[in-house]
């Protein structure tokens, strides 16, 4: 017996966090955002990973109604960065239709760049945002003690701070709310062995919760093992909201609620 698709959401879904630019979205993105209108998905954040990425990015903003981007370069590429490509993401930052400053962060899993190098562009990254006055998304992967520690230094001259593609343990989670962190959730929380998620998630406050998919990457039950998109977002949305009593719907209206105030799109 096979189990039936959800019922669709009649609330507007916010996926807070992807890459459509990505080459996987390369041969058929019309079709990708037609999937996510159908699915219910009203608005985009296509955060970028670099000079060349982050202006992709914006080019699809303008393109498509209801995306918008964050700029920002990935800390596996920050030994790459040179002087030019951050004069290049100050410029970027201050288009319109930018929303933020990322992904920035620290990720000392595979150490594509060297953790010194990593750290010194973070710190710079958190600079331009406090100057420009921009909410940053926050990238940290077996990194979680000093990207914390940056950001205690760094905290109080951000705007709002977004841990994105959270899945850490409920301490990880306290830290990050004692930050005044915000918290983007991907479909990670609907796999089984996602417990310690699962256990982190009433320790977040309910304002301060997003929902993602970080499309192309990281697809949900039961899509797992495919490209991710968009449309996907709603099997994380209905996880969320069964880990924590709500009905898809309530969760959908919440996550979006929170995704447009934090990236200041409330009215839109």
């Amino acid at each position: 017996m096979t189990t039936p698709p959800p019922a669709p959401l009649t609330a507007p879904l916010f996926d807070a966090h992807c890459h459509l630019f990505d080459e996987a979205y390369a041969h058929d993105l019309p079709e990708v955002m037609t999937r996510a209108k159908e699915a219910g998905v009203k608005t985009i954040v296509n955060s970028g990973l670099d000079a060349q990425s982050s202006q992709a990015a914006l080019a699809l903003a303008k393109e498509y109604p209801g995306l918008w981007t964050t700029v920002g370069w990935h800390p596996h590429e920050a030994a790459h960065c040179q002087k030019a490509d951050l004069l290049t993401l100050e410029k970027l930052a201050q288009e319109p239709g930018v929303v933020a400053l990322g992904e920035i962060g620290l990720d000392f899993f595979y150490l594509h760049s060297p953790a010194d190098v990593q750290e010194r562009l973070f710190q710079t990254l958190l600079d331009l945002a406090s100057q420009l006055k921009l909410p940053v998304v926050i990238h940290t992967r077996e990194a979680f003690a000093l990207t914390r520690d940056i950001l205690k230094e760094s905290r109080k001259s951000l705007s709002q701070v977004l841990i994105h593609c959270f899945t850490g343990s409920p301490l990880e989670a306290q830290e990050w709310v004692d930050l005044d962190c915000h918290f983007s959730i991907p479909g990670v929380v609907t796999f089984p062995k996602a417990k310690e998620l699962r256990e982190s998630l009433p320790l977040i406050p309910l304002d301060r919760l997003l929902a993602e998919t970080d499309g192309p990457y990281l697809a949900p039950v039961p899509k797992r093992g495919r490209r991710n998109e968009p449309a996907y977002l709603t099997h994380t949305v209905s996880a969320l909201a069964a880990a924590l009593g709500f009905t898809p719907n309530e969760m959908a209206a919440l996550t979006a609620q929170n995704a447009q105030k934090f990236y200041g799109l409330m009215g839109v």
